[in-house]
């Protein structure tokens, strides 16, 4: 073995004291591991010492052609569990004769950065159920103002009716007159004016009837613009109700947003 490899050998147990947590250190000559040390002690080697050392990132291939300090980072399928760490190449006289590698498990902050991951997809998630909730009570609101002008509208209609109805009774009451007026003058007239008198009876009936419908008609316009001014005030209340809901869910939708940016930050701590 080469003596500075030897010396690093050697040297391993001192030199894993310099860390204070997980860690694998291995020591490789051009193609095999030549020793290797875990603290604490349990943790499982990288690879079966005295067996070539296979790096499926190449990483090691390149540390060993170039010479120079890599850093990798091995995914759970690999190791059976995720580790990172950087690969030092070990020089005799400018020539490259083996590499030393620390690593540790970084499987702690994979689940972390998991955890983070999905709770950014269901805060973004109940982001979108709010919106949808947003989207769905602005359309209320939109027809509850919509309703809101077509009771107006109505209660418009209801008042021009009722001023035609007023008509209608005055024009009752002018007719009544006149028939009693032309009953009299039938009276007057005696047997000539039979005839005239029954018409003036019947024009008095009928204006009287008249009357009694029209002022039905008013009463009936009068409860259907006090059942409006009801739905009105309702509609005026739902729209207050929902311009409340809407002020609510926004803050709330503000305060998500801020936690999915909390959360992007999060995970993008735990990638570096």
């Amino acid at each position: 073995m080469n003596e500075k490899l030897q010396y690093l050998v050697d040297n391993l147990d001192i030199i894993s004291q310099l860390f204070d947590k997980e860690l694998i250190l291995s020591v490789m000559d051009r193609d095999r591991i030549v020793q290797g040390f875990s603290l604490p002690p349990g943790i499982p080697p990288q690879f079966e010492v005295g067996s070539v050392f296979e790096d499926p990132s190449k990483t090691f291939d390149e540390v060993i052609a170039t010479g120079t300090t890599k850093h990798n980072y091995l995914p759970k399928e690999i190791m059976g569990f995720p580790i990172e760490g950087n690969l030092v190449p070990v020089k005799d006289n400018g020539e490259v004769v083996g590499c030393i590698i620390c690593s540790y498990s970084v499987e702690g902050r994979e689940k972390i950065k998991d955890i983070a991951t999905r709770f950014q997809e269901s805060i973004q998630e109940i982001d979108e159920s709010i919106q949808n909730v947003i989207g769905g009570i602005e359309n209320l609101f939109q027809m509850l103002t919509n309703m809101n002008k077509m009771t107006s509208d109505v209660e418009k209609d209801v008042t021009e009716a009722a001023n035609v109805v007023n008509k209608i009774s005055n024009n009752a009451s002018q007719s009544n007159i006149l028939a009693l007026n032309a009953s009299i003058e039938a009276a007057r007239s005696g047997e000539a004016g039979r005839g005239f008198a029954v018409v003036a009876t019947q024009m008095g009936k009928l204006a009287e009837d008249s009357g009694s419908s029209a002022t039905e008609i008013k009463r009936t316009l009068s409860e259907i613009v006090t059942h409006l001014e009801t739905i009105v005030d309702s509609i005026k209340d739902a729209n207050d109700v929902a311009k409340s809901h809407i002020d609510s869910i926004s803050s709330i939708r503000n305060t998500l947003e801020q936690t999915i940016d909390v959360a992007k930050e999060l995970e993008n701590d735990i990638k570096l």
